[in-house]
């Protein structure tokens, strides 16, 4: 069968997290203490993803080895009547500001530095899939990439967002919402989005707010492999997939080859081959009980596998994703 490449091999591996807060909202570190702290961390880019406000710090932060990429979460509330703060349902759509020429084209043209979005709010019933797609077309206007953030957190029903037009990437794991109320795993809305035959990518990140209620910074993150780290190079290549998802492994690369697809990573203890379409499609490579001593599996694949994902997870739990190869026969 036709050979497929993981990876683009265009360029070097930058670090990134697409998903924090600081005091410009309701986290608890200002920018400048959120970017140390990446930094120190061999962090390579950051979102600062405030609520409703879009922020641009490019300036301010930017160096030879470490850029900030302007973002905002966007958000549409659902509340349980007027007079409470009781909220049912949230999406939150990420607006990531996309290329130069998204920028360029964009009908609404971009938002400026501090610029507020305001939220759009329900009471007691909303109209959850069209809310979604009004918000996910007006950050597209604005010349943005846009992600739809942990659904599970959020309390929304699969119908209320897979539908949405427009959206790159699912937030598959956020280190925060696992932390706080283990809500920060959704890979299974990722695959039913697979399976209905959705082409979109995931992604992990940290959505941080420091609020030193327990450890939620440098747990979720995404290498992105570019020919430099610039914003168009980091950005078009996140919307190309040309990254890998972690929380703790590193993918250094896969893909299909004489009929199998293989992966190479650190040291492991199983690899899972997620498969569409068939009962039974794809496997798991286990390693010895407790210990890390996978580095490469394969999978041979059967012959109607729509796509596959790969999923390489260590001895802690910590895992690292491939986004999905699409299968042609």
């Amino acid at each position: 069968m036709k050979e497929y490449n993981g990876f683009k091999n265009c360029g070097s591996w930058y670090k990134g997290n697409i998903h924090s807060h600081t005091t410009v909202s309701d986290g608890m570190l200002t920018p400048e203490q959120s970017v140390k702290l990446y930094k120190e961390n061999g962090y390579h880019f950051l979102c600062f993803s405030e609520h409703d406000i879009f922020t641009d710090y490019r300036e301010q932060f930017n160096t030879e080895n470490f850029i900030i990429v302007p973002a905002v979460e966007s958000s549409v509330v659902l509340y349980r009547a007027k007079g409470t703060n009781e909220r049912y349902k949230i999406h939150h759509l990420h607006g990531i500001l996309g290329t130069q020429a998204m920028q360029d084209a964009a009908p609404l043209g971009t938002y400026k530095h501090m610029q507020y979005i305001p939220p759009m709010k329900f009471f007691g019933e909303w109209t959850g899939p069209k809310a979604a797609q009004e918000v996910a077309d007006m950050l597209r206007d604005h010349g943005c990439v846009t992600t739809y953030n942990h659904p599970i957190w959020s309390r929304v029903t699969e119908e209320e967002f897979i539908y949405t037009e427009g959206v790159s990437s699912l937030e598959i794991y956020n280190f925060n919402t696992v932390q706080e109320s283990n809500t920060g795993y959704d890979v299974t809305y990722w695959d039913r989005m697979l399976r209905m035959g959705r082409r979109i990518n995931g992604f992990a990140s940290d959505d941080n707010h420091n609020e030193g209620l327990f450890e939620d910074s440098c747990g979720g993150w995404i290498c992105v492999q570019a020919p430099d780290l610039s914003h168009d190079s980091i950005v078009q290549n996140f919307i190309d997939g040309n990254y890998y998802s972690s929380s703790g492994p590193e993918i250094h690369d896969w893909g299909v080859r004489d009929g199998k697809v293989w992966i190479d990573t650190s040291a492991v203890n199983h690899v899972n081959f997620v498969c569409g379409n068939i009962i039974n499609d794809g496997t798991t490579v286990l390693g010895e009980r407790f210990k890390d001593t996978l580095s490469h599996a394969e999978y041979p694949l059967k012959g109607h596998e729509t796509y596959v994902r790969v999923e390489a997870v260590d001895r802690y739990g910590r895992t690292a994703w491939t986004n999905p190869i699409y299968l042609e026969w």
